[in-house]
């Protein structure tokens, strides 16, 4: 028995699936098998009752797995101490906003292949409430989204804030000059899913009923964006995510009173984690961030790695 059978036991309890214990060790599913059938043989026990969806722990399996995972996180301690550098090869399944994908993505992806070359990134764009649910399932190892509500078992560290602007196309009609927020009930809204906090955010700030708007809803940024050049209404978007549509000119920020409340984002990722990798992305995510805020005022971006020591474990 050595580290990497104690790491299947825990993975393999986490999912509760042979097929994706394996994707995640990067080892075929016979080999999950064969090492707690191992275990199983040498100890004299049964870790895991099988059936033809899923694992689950035998009693017997409960009080080794909480041992296991005592193990397995200190030999992490341990080898993260001695070796200041990295793990520099695995995978590493990141979930990110649209937001992200439009703007830090292509240079947080750079940054971790030039410091990593050996570490294969997996990138999955979605709503925050999916990249959430996924992070829970731990089918993605870290996000980059907005807070859970309650950070049960993650670890959750600021990232930045981004001004949130109400923007319409060029020569989208009834626009100019200072609109006071009442107004924009005159005009059809684009919003976000229903459920996202962005949506109920825009809701809060209308102090309308949500019947009361017409508002049209997209589930994609660059949806939205579309939609907002196609005149059919207008929607708040960060302009830092928007820069090449501003300098065409396809795309106008309106002057709204009052401005619409930034939005805040953060790293997040299990905890613990039996992985470096994380934290490492974790890292470097806010260093990219943080050179990424630089070049915009701070109405616009604002770099929050600075205040990485108030999260949450």
């Amino acid at each position: 028995m050595n580290i990497r059978f104690l790491e299947t036991v825990v993975n393999l309890a986490e999912l509760r699936n042979f097929r994706m214990t394996a994707e995640r060790m990067n080892i075929t599913p016979a080999a999950i098998s064969n090492r707690i059938a191992a275990i199983e043989q040498e100890l004299a026990i049964r870790l895991f009752d099988r059936d033809a969806r899923e694992v689950s722990l035998t009693r017997d399996g409960e009080v080794f797995l909480r041992e296991a995972r005592k193990i397995v996180l200190a030999w992490h301690r341990l080898t993260a101490e001695l070796s200041p550098v990295t793990p520099t090869e695995g995978t590493i399944r990141i979930g990110v906003l649209p937001t992200f994908a439009l703007t830090v993505l292509p240079d947080m992806v750079n940054a971790i292949r030039d410091r990593f070359p050996r570490v294969q990134v997996s990138i999955a764009t979605e709503s925050s409430w999916v990249l959430q649910q996924k992070l829970d399932r731990r089918e993605l190892d870290i996000i980059l989204g907005f807070a859970p509500a309650e950070p049960q078992n993650l670890r959750v560290q600021p990232l930045c804030r981004f001004g949130m602007f109400w923007v319409a196309a060029a020569d989208y009609p009834g626009c100019a000059g200072r609109i006071e927020s009442a107004e924009l009930l005159d005009h059809s809204l684009i919003s976000y899913e229903p459920a996202s906090p962005t949506h109920q955010r825009i809701v809060e700030y209308l102090g309308t009923p949500a019947g009361d708007v017409n508002v049209h809803h997209s589930n994609t940024l660059t949806t939205t964006i579309g939609m907002v050049e196609g005149r059919i209404g207008i929607a708040v978007l960060p302009p830092v995510a928007i820069q090449e549509q501003l300098r065409d000119g396809r795309l106008q920020v309106l002057d709204v009173y009052p401005r619409f409340p930034p939005l805040e984002y953060f790293v997040i990722w299990p905890n613990p984690s039996l992985s470096t990798l994380p934290r490492i992305i974790a890292q470097l995510a806010q260093k990219t961030l943080t050179a990424f805020c630089a070049g915009f005022d701070d109405s616009l971006a604002w770099s929050l790695g600075e205040n990485a020591s108030e999260d949450y474990s």
